[in-house]
């Protein structure tokens, strides 16, 4: 029984981990008290326990720390806070740990991330006894622990002031960190008694699983910020705001001009985003209905009533329609206008050849919603 219990002690041990959503610097950052600071919130962790302790934490397999995240973009040179703002300069952020360890809202304990592992609280031996246990991971132009540090204007340190709000900052190629967690298994065990040099738990340390998974990089702690992604701006986003007009309220056009392989334009769509990231692809849904009820396709119906309907193939942007089903638009970019057509096409001509001559007419209902 007494080999057992570490394990029973460790499986008591839940741990989720909430990337932010939305990713943008901003001044005084989480627990840092100094207007000369400037970072952004990545995430948090959050361990809960059936009121056992936690020993000893620690963020495993951080070999990306081994440098700072180099930041790229507009910033004033290192000794001019009131200067001008150069183009394509840089300046090294730091990920840093912030646990609460005594509950939160608390007193924070900071740590910088550091490689291949790292103490959240400190190298121990460390009893946690508060549940949830919460630690959030932010970047910062700083790696100093002190929350109320006032970052100077003299190399290699960059303040708030040298950053221009509102301009979008992109990162090393290489951001995109990937942590573990990691615990001892009984108290009394430090931190680095429990790890190894590649930051992965010896037997005096297990992983925790994180939100199901477990072992080496089980945690993507900034998703959605990486390579792929145009950046992080400083400042809190704007709301993103999508505008959509259609060129034409009705169309009139002779059926020979849709049978067959022939396509009729019939209308243009246009979607102008606003307060978007430039250079980032937004997304809409559209959805194409249509009068014809009791049928799957489209159908033009004789104006004059009747049980004749034309069937016909609507086409947006090239591409066929299916009627009522949701297609994606996710290539909408911000600061210029996104153009697609409507078409009409496919109509069969032998069977518009035995139909009463007149007018066919339909009316299609356009949706716009959010994905």
């Amino acid at each position: 029984m007494l080999l057992l219990m570490p394990v029973l002690l460790f499986g008591a041990i839940t741990a989720t981990y909430y990337a932010e959503p939305s990713l943008y610097l901003q001044v005084q950052p989480g627990p840092y008290t100094s207007d000369t600071v400037i970072g952004a919130k990545l995430g948090f962790l959050e361990v809960t326990t059936d009121g056992e302790e936690i020993y000893s934490p620690a963020w495993g397999s951080t070999s990306e720390n081994i440098l700072p995240t180099l930041v790229y973009g507009d910033m004033r040179w290192y000794d001019q806070p009131s200067g001008p703002f150069i183009p394509l300069s840089s300046h090294p952020f730091h990920i840093m740990s912030v646990a609460y360890r005594h509950g939160y809202p608390g007193q924070p304990t900071i740590t910088k991330v550091d490689h291949p592992y790292s103490p959240i609280i400190d190298n121990g031996p460390i009893q946690v006894k508060v549940s949830p246990f919460r630690v959030e991971l932010y970047l910062v132009n700083t790696d100093s622990t002190n929350r109320n540090i006032k970052v100077k204007s003299q190399w290699p340190d960059r303040p708030a002031i040298h950053f221009l709000e509102g301009f979008v900052y992109t990162f090393d190629l290489l951001f995109d960190p990937a942590y573990s967690f990691v615990v001892a298994n009984q108290k009394g065990t430090k931190v680095n008694e429990m790890m190894n040099l590649l930051g992965e738990p010896n037997s005096n340390g297990s992983y925790v699983s994180v939100g199901g998974n477990t072992g080496s990089n089980s945690i993507p702690i900034a998703p959605g910020l990486n390579p792929n992604t145009p950046g992080m701006p400083y400042g809190p986003p704007q709301t993103v705001i999508f505008s959509v007009a259609l060129s034409d309220l009705s169309t009139t056009f002779d059926l020979a001009e849709a049978v067959g392989s022939n396509r009729k334009v019939v209308n243009t769509m246009t979607i102008i985003v606003y307060n978007g990231v430039v250079g980032a692809n937004y997304s809409q849904e559209v959805v194409f209905t249509d009068t014809s009820s009791g049928f799957d396709d489209f159908r033009l119906l004789h104006e004059e009533g009747g049980s004749v309907t034309i069937p016909f193939n609507l086409f947006f942007g090239g591409t066929q329609v299916t009627k009522g089903e949701p297609i994606d638009w996710d290539t909408l970019q911000s600061g210029s206008d996104n153009i697609k057509t409507i078409q009409i096409g496919g109509i069969d001509q032998n069977a518009i050849d035995s139909l009463a001559s007149g007018t066919y007419s339909d009316t299609i209902s356009v949706e716009i919603r959010n994905p």
